[in-house]
């Protein structure tokens, strides 16, 4: 499933990957997936399978999480997180 969690709260600079993360991470005990909110005309081409748009899905499982951060200046981070619960 893919979501932008950047369009509720913003441009975090280097605190984005802990914020980011943070929003994610109810998703391994609740199921639900938080949607890229404010897309209201998607072009087509970028129209990929499992998008979660403008409202949550609940899924049967999340087993991983990758965020990608990407700020201004060089402030990067990737995360991966596997589920505890799948351990």
């Amino acid at each position: 499933y893919f979501n932008n969690t950047k369009s509720f709260i913003g441009h975090c600079m280097g605190a984005a990957a802990a914020l980011e993360l943070a929003g994610n991470l109810p998703a391994f005990t609740d199921g639900i997936v938080h949607p890229t909110i404010n897309i209201d005309n998607l072009d087509p081409e970028c129209a990929l399978p499992n998008l979660v748009l403008n409202e949550p899905r609940r899924v049967p499982q999340v087993k991983a999480i990758l965020n990608n951060s990407f700020g201004m200046v060089g402030i990067n981070c990737v995360t991966v997180i596997t589920n505890p619960s799948l351990a």
